[in-house]
């Protein structure tokens, strides 16, 4: 952006939105183009000006420091590659942020397009949703400020946080001292650095054009639910993270650690999610993490516990250990302590996927590659193996089904 344009901007900020500006510094580049009106008309609520103002002249942006935690803001545009959609965005989540307290909390909370309910604006990089309070007032310069924490380990006790103040307000409390956060070390949500940059994942996003009448923005979802196979059916029906967390390192530094090679459709389903939880439920490790939470570490852990298994009790696990002929090698596991992994009889794409459950008794090889029985259960068809849970009658996949991605570790303060 040019000197001229930089000084435009800070013209036609007024109030709250130039003294925010005056803080983080001008845009760092274009902000895609708004239709206001389309926007208001399809939401069916207006917007506070404030917001308006800022991501008209910012667009999607990250506020804070590359070391510490971020606010990003998401704005109504289409990124390059597609992945990222402002009205599927905000439908997805509307509905896992009704799916995610209900797991923990009785205390439920309601979203837009319900009258007065929460509208998403942001997150950080924690993976926390911001939302505008729509019930509070008919005038959305009033509407304050709500946070949804996605941190399990705080969520029994309280997912939600009420500002009480409205965006831009908060955001400079933020950079000034920090605001409270539940779901952050030290409870706290700042200070942020008053740095601003592009959300990468957005960088050169276009304008948003509105649903036609009648359409969908999760039409693809839906579609999904019974079209397509392999990978881009999953990623069709539960959206990978925009900024996945997969470790440093490469596959070669898994294969050295593990003593094999890993099929090839587990591999691309990694790297597109990263770590993370399938409805907090099947757990799936940072592929390239060398600590003791990513996958190769993840995968030996599993393989001594079966291997101790196998050898005190095979006549309740009888498949042997990997690296004995078709032997078990384990990749994922359950919150109900179930082992899915791989029977190991011949290349690693031939591999048959197999699942050793915790309560029940070890049963046949299924037939499919990894991805293919996960779409199988995301789809509500549980894979003929009492290791995976089956939904209730008549429920809509879409309504449990989600990726809860795992965050870059250097996201937290220090």
């Amino acid at each position: 952006m040019s000197e001229a344009d930089v000084s435009l901007v800070r013209m036609e900020l007024t109030g709250p939105a130039a003294a925010f500006a005056a803080l983080v510094g001008p845009p760092p580049a274009p902000a895609p183009a708004v239709d206001w009106a389309a926007v208001e008309a399809w939401l069916e609520v207006p917007l506070p000006a404030d917001y308006k103002a800022l991501v008209s002249a910012y667009g999607p942006v990250e506020i804070g420091g590359p070391q510490g935690v971020r606010v990003r803001l998401h704005t109504p545009c289409v990124s390059v590659d597609g992945r990222y959609e402002y009205g599927s965005w905000l439908v997805e989540t509307h509905r896992h942020s009704a799916i995610r307290p209900s797991m923990f909390t009785r205390e439920q909370r309601v979203f837009l397009p319900t009258e007065g309910g929460l509208l998403v604006f942001g997150e950080t990089s924690s993976g926390d949703h911001l939302f505008w309070d729509t019930s509070v007032s008919k005038d959305p310069d009033e509407w304050p400020v709500v946070l949804l924490t996605t941190n399990i380990a705080v969520m029994v006790d309280e997912p939600w946080v009420d500002y009480e103040v409205p965006l831009l307000e908060l955001l400079s409390a933020a950079i000034r001292g920090g605001v409270p956060n539940p779901g952050e070390p030290g409870r706290k949500l700042g200070p942020l650095t008053p740095e601003v940059r592009v959300f990468a994942p957005l960088a050169g996003a276009g304008p948003w054009t509105r649903p036609a009448p009648g359409g969908y923005p999760d039409a693809r979802q839906h579609a999904a639910l019974t079209e397509g196979e392999g990978l881009p059916a999953v990623l069709d029906l539960i959206p990978p993270p925009l900024t996945p967390y997969r470790g440093q390192g490469s596959w070669d530094e898994v294969f050295e650690r593990i003593g094999t090679r890993l099929p090839t459709d587990f591999m691309e389903l990694a790297e597109r999610y990263g770590g993370g939880t399938w409805s907090w439920w099947l757990t799936q490790c940072p592929p390239f993490d060398q600590g003791r939470y990513g996958l190769a570490a993840d995968i030996l852990e599993m393989l001594d516990g079966y291997r101790t298994l196998h050898e005190a009790h095979p006549q309740y696990h009888p498949m042997p250990p990997w690296p004995a002929p078709g032997g078990f090698l384990p990749c994922a596991s359950t919150i109900d302590g179930d082992v899915v992994g791989w029977c190991t009889e011949g290349e690693p794409d031939d591999w048959r996927v197999m699942i050793h459950p915790r309560h029940a008794e070890q049963g046949e090889p299924l037939a499919g590659t990894f991805t293919a029985t996960l779409l199988h259960w995301l789809r509500g068809n549980p894979p003929g193996n009492e290791g995976f849970r089956a939904l209730p009658a008549g429920m809509d996949p879409l309504d449990v089904m989600f990726f809860e991605p795992y965050t870059e570790p250097s996201a937290d303060p220090a």
